[in-house]
């Protein structure tokens, strides 16, 4: 049985441009097979974008039981890969076991309307906010002060995905070089590139990204452990797979 009932926000957003939708995109299960769940193919969503399934118990009672990730378009469907919902567990309370059904609520492009932009300077990370001022924008500073507490001054991807768990977010903006690059922030797959003006090109970068904290040392006040990032763009191409 399940073990709790969570209350769905979701808000909706405009498109960012002609290319992009980050929009809530809310459809059903249509078939189960080989442990994949297909829904109907949409230009609204692409792969590499996660989501939830919702299950319906009486018409009153939603609850998250999995989470999903688009793994392919083909043809008319789309196929996803789901797990477990995790990010509210409680060691004392009993686990439930549900698996995905069809007819269950799937919603992709959860919780894109709150992001993350990780900048190599103060002047990148303002044209972002101002740019794209439809997100709700979490402040960099929050994730440097969870990595200096954590002796990580060089962020790791599961670094980034227990941010998100924990802060309720899951898209991420890069800068990279010249480009701009919208990430998911479970599957970690690029989603949109948008290209900067020339004027944003080579200028100072701050590791491991911008924000106002003095510093983020690793283990042993730096003398240990922990080591930092020596190029900003070298680090997040590779992180990324930017070729």
């Amino acid at each position: 049985m399940f073990r709790f009932f969570i209350p769905l926000f979701l808000s909706t957003l405009t498109l960012l441009s002609a290319n992009t939708n980050f929009s809530p995109y809310s459809t059903t299960v249509s078939e189960i097979k080989n442990n994949y769940i297909y829904i109907d193919e949409n230009k609204d969503f692409s792969v590499g974008s996660s989501g939830i399934i919702l299950r319906d118990f009486d018409g009153t009672h939603k609850t998250i039981i999995a989470v999903v990730e688009v793994v392919e378009k083909k043809g008319a469907s789309a196929i996803l890969k789901y797990k477990k919902f995790s990010a509210l567990n409680q060691d004392a309370l009993p686990q439930y076991s549900i698996t995905p059904k069809k007819g269950d609520e799937v919603i992709l492009n959860y919780l894109y309307n709150r992001a993350l932009i990780i900048a190599p300077n103060e002047e990148s990370f303002n044209y972002i906010k101002k740019t794209h001022n439809k997100f709700s924008w979490i402040h960099p500073d929050i994730f440097a002060s969870t990595l200096a507490r954590d002796y990580s001054p060089a962020p790791k991807k599961d670094d980034f995905k227990k941010e998100c768990t924990e802060d309720s977010f899951a898209l991420l903006f890069f800068i990279v070089e010249d480009s701009g690059y919208f990430v998911d922030c479970n599957s970690f797959k690029i989603l949109h590139k948008v290209e900067l003006p020339k004027d944003l090109k080579n200028t100072k970068q701050m590791t491991p990204f911008y924000h106002r904290l003095k510093e983020i040392k690793g283990r042993v006040f730096g003398l240990m452990g922990g080591k930092g990032i020596q190029n900003y763009n070298n680090y997040y191409k590779k992180l990324l797979g930017i070729k």
